[in-house]
């Protein structure tokens, strides 16, 4: 069985810009001589998710505007609040709780993919999607490819 683990980074535009890691999860497929088998897409971040879409711009506008609506930012959210906050608060943290609501909604942190003849087995229309919900700064995302 071969493996192989390729992790990429990732710097999105700015709060809810989609980056379409496509191309990336292939060429880490191709890179690692996997023909068959399973491709896991992880993001180790708590205001971030990875999504298997359609990369169309009216999705995209369709979904940022219903997880605003969901999950409001100026809402009260006892992750900013330093009298409610358990632990692991640093002084001049950036408001951010509405982002790791966001993420929790979406629960969307990892997906397995299978490979099939050395390409990630997605739809038609589907591509591998990363949804940024914070400010935005350099987030790193892993694959981790494994089969024959």
């Amino acid at each position: 069985m071969k493996q192989a683990t390729t992790t990429i980074e990732v710097t999105p535009e700015g709060r809810y810009a989609f980056v379409d890691l496509t191309d990336e999860l292939r060429r880490a497929i191709k890179d690692s001589g996997v023909t068959g088998g399973l491709a896991v897409a992880f993001c180790a971040h708590t205001t971030c998710a990875l999504l298997i879409n359609e990369w169309e711009e009216g999705a995209m506008d369709d979904l940022r505007a219903r997880i605003e609506a969901i999950v409001p930012e100026d809402a009260y959210y006892a992750h900013d609040d330093h009298d409610q906050r358990f632990g692991g608060f640093v002084e001049h943290e950036r408001v951010n709780g509405h982002a790791h609501v966001k993420a929790m909604v979406l629960s969307a942190t990892s997906h397995a993919i299978p490979v099939v003849d050395g390409e990630p087995a997605l739809g038609t229309w589907q591509r591998l999607i990363f949804f940024e919900m914070d400010e935005p700064k350099t987030r790193t995302v892993t694959f981790q490819i494994q089969g024959a």
